[in-house]
């Protein structure tokens, strides 16, 4: 069983690292990860759990809910760092290298699945397994909920 999730919790993508935006490093296999974001949620559905709005699955606004993680994007897929590696690579004669760019998520839609038993304003309940896909091709996943002592399927 899994927990639900609240304002506050904490979130991560998995193409998030914490070397500085804009900077060039020699190309590798990976690069330390980035912290952990806060997770947002507005109390529109007027459901709580320990004294936290409760989300579902459609709370996913990048500019509410999902704000940008602290540090770096290191995703291929990301326009910005394909270019920026493309240039520093050429300008260190041919060396590999990669250019963080910063964070800006891009969500492609709702989280996956969420509780599909408990719905709040007719929406799936969002629980602490439930992913959420960004454009830029990071997988955003929750690490930790204050409602720790409320289980749901």
């Amino acid at each position: 069983m899994d927990n639900p999730v609240v304002n506050g919790s904490l979130i991560k993508c998995d193409k998030s690292c914490s070397l500085p935006p804009g900077v060039p490093v020699p190309k590798s296999p990976s690069y330390p990860p980035g912290m952990p974001g806060n997770f947002i949620v507005l109390p529109v559905n007027r459901v709580m759990s320990n004294n936290q709005p409760v989300a579902t699955i459609m709370d996913n606004n990048p500019f509410v809910n999902v704000t940008p993680f602290q540090f770096s994007c290191m995703s291929p897929s990301n326009p910005t760092v394909q270019s920026a590696s493309t240039t520093a690579t050429a300008a260190a004669a041919g060396v590999p290298m990669f250019v963080p760019a910063p964070c800006i998520p891009s969500i492609a839609g709702p989280w996956s699945s969420g509780c599909t038993t408990c719905r709040i304003s007719n929406q799936n309940l969002l629980n602490s397994s439930s992913k959420l896909k960004c454009v830029m091709g990071g997988t955003i996943t929750v690490i930790n909920t204050s409602a720790m002592k409320v289980k749901v399927p």
